[in-house]
């Protein structure tokens, strides 16, 4: 099927992701404290301008490996579907507003949107050809949106909340990574990308999975009990309980690397959402 320019530029931002990515921003943003205001709109704006100019830069860096692999093949730079220059064109566009946004939004935002866009696409796309080991930097992109949505209503110092959040989505971002590399492991070859099946077995790799899954639950559900008060840090201890035993199924008894790729992503979003609404109800 023949796609329409919009859905090629949808495609090229990675938008489901860049969302996902101002999302984390948005729920940091609520952790200060600070109820929704202009300055929300700002810097979420900020964040998915950067996140798209981002991915649009990833494309075009990884073009050539990309379109080794089935899975990314399809992607319009690797495609084809749009020039190099063109994606060169858009990361400048992008990359400018998103900053000038989080100018706005304050110096610190500003600091660690840059920070964030060379930790993705200078370290971590730099590192994805010589190390496995180089999903550790990419996790901590994960940990820094948070971060700028916080510093973006205006607080200036952390609070509990943040820190916790901020460092389960750096827990959180392996297990991701790894689920991937089970399902397209024999891609990751073909491309040449070193990966953790140099040192173990696919076997090994999902208990690593599940025992890292399995102690970041643990670690969110302690912080919460600490940090929230009454029936709240029941419900969020009870729902880490019951994504566990789901996860465990899906990934062990039933064996489909898919629905817990799904699922994993499905929690985080959850997640997000229950955080807004409870900061929205303080």
């Amino acid at each position: 099927m023949k796609q329409t320019s919009f859905g090629i530029a949808l495609s090229l931002i990675k938008f489901y992701l860049s969302l996902a990515v101002t999302l984390s921003a948005v729920t940091g943003y609520f952790l200060s404290g600070n109820k929704a205001g202009i300055d929300l709109l700002i810097v979420a704006a900020g964040v998915f301008f950067l996140a798209s100019g981002s991915a649009v830069l990833n494309q075009y860096t990884e073009r050539s490996t990309d379109a080794l692999m089935e899975r990314t093949r399809n992607r319009p730079v690797a495609s084809g579907l749009v020039l190099p220059r063109t994606a060169i064109v858009f990361v400048l566009g992008l990359f400018l507003t998103g900053a000038a946004l989080l100018w706005l939004s304050g110096l610190r935002s500003l600091l660690l949107g840059i920070i964030t866009v060379i930790m993705y696409n200078v370290v971590y796309t730099g590192l994805k050809r010589k190390s496995a080991l180089a999903v550790v930097p990419g996790a901590l992109v994960g940990a820094l949106p948070p971060l700028i949505g916080y510093f973006g209503s205006g607080i200036l110092s952390l609070n509990h909340d943040i820190i916790v959040f901020s460092v389960f989505m750096f827990l959180w971002q392996l297990p991701h990574c790894w689920l991937i590399l089970v399902k397209y492991e024999k891609e990751y070859h073909k491309a040449c990308f070193p990966t953790l099946y140099s040192i173990m077995s696919e076997r090994a790799l999902l208990i690593l999975t599940f025992t890292w899954v399995l102690l970041s639950s643990g670690f969110l559900i302690i912080a919460g009990i600490a940090s929230f008060e009454g029936l709240i840090r029941y419900l969020l201890a009870g729902f880490n309980v019951l994504f566990i035993w789901l996860f465990y199924r899906i990934l062990f008894i039933t064996k489909r690397t898919t629905a817990a790729f799904i699922l994993i992503n499905t929690f985080t979003l959850l997640l997000m959402i229950f955080l807004i609404a409870f900061s929205l109800c303080k």
